[in-house]
């Protein structure tokens, strides 16, 4: 027969209190924590969803049980219980098979959407973050700032308009300014356009515009389209966009605009000896890299040189006012010039 010393049976009873205390204790025991981050986890479901349908309604689509399943990545049955949480928080309306938000569920959404937005603007202009980045931190986030943070966070950065896609960016009352462009897969051949936003979703489609050169602000020119693709000229070049990625881009008819397709030329054009005058600093620089080349004395009509050349041509060394300056490849094409 196996006994057990009292002194063992006293300790193995406190231990079954202290898991218990753990687990059980309010406001800070473990089921507490874990009743939260279920709370939580709807939340964001719950807020992601209205993202969605307004996203849907803004584009004049039919928002219904399997594309909220599709986009929130979650199975029909779980969609279906999130639509009737919207439901009885009168976020939303049923109508046979559609949902459409009503006017509490719209502006729960623009809250949720000018948190995301503003740190997309934070991480752009504050930040060295890489711009393909910008989207996914932001959806982590946006689910985390109370509206008071929003507002301190806008004012610090002066109340922007529009995010770093051209995105409008709502204030605190849920109004915003509004773009009025057009497609770019809709524009005619000879026409010169502004870029006004670049969709950054899906992410594939957005980093193939952005390697392309593509920003809000830049102006180009369609130059020949067919059925499946358009041909744009920018910065010298020619480039081929599908009809679908160009979908993605929405800008701005420039009405007898002069278009020079002149390649501009940057600081990685120039060879050792030679002497040019800063243009400006491209506009897709920003945030702590843009803070950084005009730290150096990189403006606008300053004079550059190259002052000596690495062996592998990365990074190479720069004379701006007296000072010796060096950059690499990727941060000098960044400098536009003129000899």
């Amino acid at each position: 027969m196996i006994t057990v010393s009292p002194f063992l049976s006293l300790g193995i009873f406190f231990l079954l209190i202290v898991i218990m205390l753990l687990v059980f204790w309010p406001n800070k025991g473990l089921a507490y924590y874990y009743r939260k981050l279920n709370q939580n986890s709807k939340r964001v479901l719950i807020e992601d969803a209205l993202k969605h349908i307004y996203d849907y309604e803004s584009h004049k689509l039919n928002v219904t049980l399997n594309s909220i399943a599709g986009n929130l990545n979650i199975s029909a049955d779980k969609a279906s219980k999130i639509v009737q949480s919207l439901k009885k928080l009168k976020l939303v309306k049923l109508n046979n098979q559609l949902i459409t938000l009503t006017e509490d569920g719209k502006t729960y959404a623009l809250r949720v959407i000018r948190v995301h937005r503003l740190w997309e603007n934070y991480l752009a202009e504050e930040t060295g973050l890489k711009e393909i980045d910008w989207h996914d931190e932001a959806e982590k986030v946006e689910h985390l700032l109370s509206q008071e943070d929003a507002d301190i966070l806008s004012a610090k950065m002066g109340n922007p308009k529009f995010d770093p896609h051209g995105d409008p960016i709502p204030a605190n009352d849920g109004s915003y300014f509004f773009n009025k462009g057009k497609l770019l897969n809709n524009i005619e051949i000879g026409q010169v356009v502004k870029i006004l936003h670049i969709e950054d979703e899906p992410k594939t489609i957005y980093t193939q515009l952005i390697d392309q050169g593509f920003y809000p602000g830049k102006e180009i020119k369609i130059v020949a389209r067919s059925d499946e693709k358009i041909t744009i000229a920018a910065d010298g070049e020619e480039i081929k966009l599908s009809l679908l990625f160009a979908s993605k881009v929405s800008v701005e008819i420039l009405l007898e605009q002069e278009f020079s397709n002149e390649k501009i030329k940057t600081l990685v054009d120039l060879k050792p000896g030679e002497t040019a005058k800063v243009i400006k600093v491209a506009p897709i620089c920003r945030g702590q890299q843009r803070r950084r080349l005009l730290d150096f004395g990189i403006v606008p009509g300053a004079s550059i040189t190259v002052h000596m050349n690495n062996p592998l041509k990365d990074p190479i060394a720069y004379l701006v006012k007296d000072t010796i300056v060096a950059l690499r490849k990727n941060q000098a094409k960044l400098v536009l010039i003129k000899t």
